[in-house]
């Protein structure tokens, strides 16, 4: 048998969030590029990138709602929500409980109007891990087990309910035992390579010391600015009306970063080594930013 929650509201609310997250890093970005003060632009790039990020977890927790599902045969309950599995025993399910006879506190995790992921405390249940799209505790059914109990939305319990007696009467078919299954690799194999981390850090760190430093000297540079490069010649001097023409650094570097950082988490969930290449390309380019900044204002 297969379930599916409804999940309509939670949906609309879901793409709500993603494209209002979305928007506001668009016009953050935009902010960022159009405006000649150092600091306002560094922090407009700061809290796109953070909008960015948060339009991206939504569209993720969205995706997730809109695979959730439960799947129940002789053998387990398997709970699907995006790369997450939860396969549940049946013949470690002990009782059903209705949540209208207990009540549903406040989630903690992803959790919005008819979408609710993680952990709660349960009244005479105890701890529950939810994976709903309840509105109401009538919407709630309560799968308790020998090790961990689990809370799902399902629009008839009771007929769920003599499914799984039925299934728990007939028997399993193969042994199961509680686990968790998780798909996708792309954050997982980068969380999990400490070398690969520390570059992700040491890059973002990168960026943030070029813009400091162009900071730092806005204040203090004329209004037309005259940026020799290379340095050691005098032939090669490029004279640039404005001061503001400075800014382009710090915005190439935080464009390079975006793109190296896609890139590189991609690239490191196909190949390890390749990716980490990619990442410590990343760390470098800062480098080779920030140098180029300091040569470029000496």
């Amino acid at each position: 048998m297969y379930y599916q929650p409804p999940r309509v509201l939670g949906l609309i609310v879901g793409t709500v969030l993603s494209l209002w997250a979305g928007g506001v890093a668009f016009l953050l970005f935009s902010a960022g590029s159009g405006t000649h003060n150092v600091a306002l632009a560094f922090a407009s790039y700061a809290a796109a990138v953070a909008a960015t990020a948060l339009a991206v977890l939504f569209v993720f927790w969205t995706y997730s709602l809109a695979t959730m599902s439960y799947a129940l045969d002789r053998n387990g309950l398997v709970i699907a929500w995006g790369p997450i599995r939860q396969v549940v025993p049946l013949h470690s399910i002990e009782r059903l409980v209705p949540g209208s006879a207990v009540g549903v506190p406040r989630v903690h995790g992803v959790s919005w109007w008819g979408h609710h992921v993680g952990s709660a405390e349960v009244e005479r249940i105890g701890d529950v891990l939810f994976y709903s799209t309840h509105q109401t505790a009538d919407h709630v059914l309560y799968v308790m087990t020998s090790e961990r109990n689990y809370a799902i939305s399902v629009e008839d319990p009771s007929a769920f309910a003599q499914e799984v007696q039925v299934r728990q009467d007939l028997g399993a078919t193969a042994p199961v035992g509680h686990r968790v299954e998780r798909s996708g690799r792309l954050l997982q194999t980068l969380i999990a390579d400490r070398v690969a981390t520390v570059l992700v850090a040491a890059a973002i760190i990168g960026l943030a010391i070029v813009w400091i430093h162009v900071a730092i000297r806005y204040g203090s540079l004329p209004q037309a600015l005259t940026l020799n490069w290379p340095p050691s010649t005098q032939s090669n001097v490029v004279t640039v009306t404005g001061r503001d023409a400075i800014l382009e650094l710090p915005r190439a570097a935080t464009i390079l970063l975006v793109v190296n950082l896609i890139l590189g988490v991609v690239l490191h969930a196909w190949d390890r080594m390749a990716g980490t290449l990619l990442l410590a390309a990343a760390v470098a380019v800062q480098v080779a930013l920030f140098a180029a900044t300091v040569l470029a204002l000496a």
